[in-house]
Order: C-alpha cells, then structure tokens, then sequence
C-alpha cells in the first residue's frame, strides 16, 4: 500500500510567479494587493501583473471579501412572512495576505464559527475562500512582534510564500493548499538543505526589524487596561479623537454591524440590509428610549480598548489587536495606539519602577 504524506513545503523560484498566479485563478476568482495612487488596496483582478508583493499594509484588510462591508441577508414577504437567503458566494482566492491579517480572519473564525451556532453566512464564505498569505518587512507603525501576529499560526491559511531572496518558500497549511501545489507542481521544487537554512534565518531577522520604541508591551495588558478605567489618560488622548471610525473600519478585526430593512417600491417584498458600522460613532450606543450606553468621545473610545485587549481574551482566549498599525497609520488626529497603550501601563516611570525595585531588594 502506498503512504500518503501532506508535503510541507515547497520552492517557488520567483520567475514562475507569475505562472503561478494564472494557475491558482482556476480555484476561483482573484483577489490581490494592488497600487492605488500612493497606497495599496487588496482588489478582484484579471491581469496578475498588477499584482503588488512589496507592499506594508492596504487601507482596508482582506476581510471586506469574507464577512463583507455591506450585505444582503435575506428578503422576506410582510404579507406571509416568508424568508428567502439570497447569499450563494462564489469560490474566490485572495492572495498576498500578510500575516497580521490571515490572524484577523482567524479571529473572525473564532467569533463567527465557534459555538453550536456558526454564523452560516459567513461559515459559507469560508469555505469558498483559499488563503495565500506573503511575508512581509514591517515599518514604524507595525507591532505585530507584540500581539504574538508577526509570523502565519493555525490552520486559517491554505498557502502562506516566505521571500527568501530569489525564491518563495512556500509553506502548506491545509489540504486545499496541498491540492494547488500538486495541480501546478512543475512550478515548484523541492527544498534544499541551504533553502531551509536561509528561510530560518530569514523568519530570525524579522523579529530584529522592529524598532523598541514603536512596539508596546503587552504583558498583563488585559489587567492594566481595567485597573485604569478610571484613568484621565482616556480623556486625554479622546480630546483629539474625531469619533470618524477610521480606526474600526481600517481593523482586520472589528465587526460591529447594524441593519435596516429596504422595502421595495410596492411594499410586497423587504430586503435585510446589514453594514459594517462602529462603536465609535455617537449613534451606535443609541437605544429605544434615547439611552445611550456610551454617552461621549471618552467612553467611546475607552471601549474599542476594552473591547480588544479585555473583551476578547475573555471571550476567544486572545487579543482583538494583531498589531497592523491600519489604525494609527490612517487616523487623521494622528492617534496611536501604541503610545496610548505606553501611557496606560506609565512606560514614562520606568525610573521611579526602578528606585523601588532597589529600595525592595536592598531591605
């Protein structure tokens, strides 16, 4: 009997990218970074030389082809109350997916699907979704090294390419990822004892591109957060917040939503519209009688760090943040969450942490 062994891992040598792209439009439609003006965008494309490897972050991440911005949920008849779903998704392939962001979606899977309830709208999207992620060189708004996000984890990702100078390393996650690599396998080599050598010491590096002073501490974070609720650093750093729900809306995370029903012009048929929205924005904690659960920008903007640093460790066993730096790359008041959280933990009064670590030890 023959054994059958997964492969690994494979060579991808980088003039057969190219090649490698039209193959993998077989599985689905094509989804990829590309250049808009000074920025990039991950974008549905036909011609994959358009197609962007290196590139930091895109304004939105590639979540907006999974859970959607805007979507129909479902129709139904006033008159007999019936309800139709409309949502039939099509087998698609995102590739160049960053690190930071297959670990957004595997964040969403953990929110979505787990339970006795998976949400079947978007369990359906998963399962027509193959994920190509692309390694990446992080810049001073990046601190995924932190939120433990820098490097592809789990079982979310189906292909996941390591550039290792003139090659890709490409790693297998999944079956699906198996079965591409096996339907383009004359692209693809067989990796050499230099090849594993040099992609080890390329995963290595990554973790020394990332400067001190644009990373924060996470350690106990969860603690720190609720023992300074009341703390006026919130009030602080709100003063300059817009409440314009740049920093929700850019998140591979956030999926807070809300929905209205549209009805068609005869009034026979209504459709359920549900969008992205934000708790960030002064209506979203607006409730039947005009109560509001958050009444102002500070208790707003206290909650979106409530929500990822306390809110999902408690609820999915880790952080909400996977350190893309989209928030405070795109904020136009030029807020950070870095130095929020550096605030909040008083990364000012390392002297003063140290006089009494003396004084302890000295008694």
């Amino acid at each position: 009997m023959m054994n059958f062994q997964l492969e690994k891992a494979k060579i991808l040598p980088k003039e057969n990218l190219s090649p490698f792209l039209e193959g993998v439009r077989q599985f689905g439609r094509f989804i990829a970074p590309v250049k808009k003006k000074e920025k990039y965008v991950f974008s549905e494309i036909d011609d994959v030389s358009k197609v962007e490897t290196d590139y930091v972050r895109t304004i939105l991440p590639p979540k907006k082809f999974i859970l959607g911005y805007l979507r129909e949920r479902f129709e139904y008849s006033p008159e007999k109350m019936e309800f139709v779903e409309n949502f039939k998704p099509q087998p698609q392939v995102i590739f160049g997916v960053h690190s930071c962001d297959l670990h957004g979606i595997a964040i969403l899977d953990a929110v979505y699907l787990k339970g006795e309830n998976p949400d079947p709208r978007y369990l359906a999207a998963r399962k027509e979704t193959i994920l190509i992620g692309i390694s990446c060189v992080p810049d001073d708004d990046c601190f995924c090294i932190s939120t433990g996000t820098a490097f592809p984890d789990g079982t979310s990702w189906d292909l996941f390419f390591t550039d290792i100078g003139d090659s890709y390393f490409v790693s297998i996650g999944s079956v699906k990822g198996d079965e591409i690599i096996h339907s383009l396998d004359s692209l693809f080599r067989d990796i050499s004892k230099k090849e594993l050598s040099l992609y080890k010491k390329v995963t290595a590096e990554k973790k020394h591109l990332f400067k001190e002073k644009n990373i924060p501490d996470l350690e106990r974070i969860t603690q720190v957060i609720e023992l300074e609720y009341d703390s006026e650093i919130w009030e602080e750093e709100a003063e300059r917040c817009f409440s314009c729900g740049t920093c929700t809306n850019t998140c591979p995370t956030c999926f807070c939503y809300t929905s209205v029903d549209m009805p068609s012009i005869d009034g026979k048929v209504v459709t359920r519209i549900e969008f992205i929205t934000s708790c960030q924005y002064p209506y979203y904690s607006l409730v039947a009688g005009g109560h509001r659960f958050h009444e102002n920008t500070k208790e707003r903007f206290r909650n979106r760090y409530y929500h990822k640093f306390v809110g999902y460790p408690y609820q999915i066993e880790r952080f909400g943040c996977v350190g893309c730096g989209r928030c405070q790359h795109e904020c136009p008041a030029g807020i950070r969450i870095v130095d929020t959280l550096k605030k909040l933990r008083g990364a000012g009064d390392e002297e003063e942490f140290g006089k009494i670590t003396n004084d302890i030890h000295s008694a």
